[in-house]
């Protein structure tokens, strides 16, 4: 009996620590929320990586590197053209959109029709 208790007490706490790690993963959202809404004067590419991508979108936000790749890519600007404004290499490009491709390339298959950036790099290489 004082087993079957200790197993339920165990059990209660297990269930306690899975509800309270789901609910703090879920305030995670509201750090991204205010960065990851759409504006109006967003591009298609913004839209796109904010609704779908946001946490990638998030995260190059923080890239001086990446922001600058992407406003020069949604300018329809050609890859060697980015890198030049950016001071970045052609092949460092690569390295800077890495974030942008999210979780398992996520984000390069959702958004690659919306956003000229994701041509920048083959699907293989990031």
């Amino acid at each position: 009996m004082i087993f079957q208790s200790k197993r339920r007490f165990h059990a209660g706490l297990l269930t306690a620590g899975l509800v309270l790690g789901c609910a703090a993963a879920d305030d995670d959202d509201d750090v991204f929320e205010g960065v990851c809404e759409v504006d109006a004067d967003d591009t298609d590419c913004d839209v796109c990586i904010k609704t779908g991508c946001c946490g990638a979108y998030s995260s190059c936000q923080n890239d001086p590197d990446c922001v600058c790749v992407l406003n020069c890519a949604n300018e329809n600007q050609p890859r060697e053209e980015c890198a030049s404004r950016c001071n970045v290499t052609t092949t460092e490009i690569t390295d800077v959109l890495t974030v942008l491709s999210g979780t398992d390339q996520t984000c390069t298959v959702q958004c690659d029709d919306e956003c000229a950036v994701y041509g920048f790099v083959d699907d293989d290489g990031i």
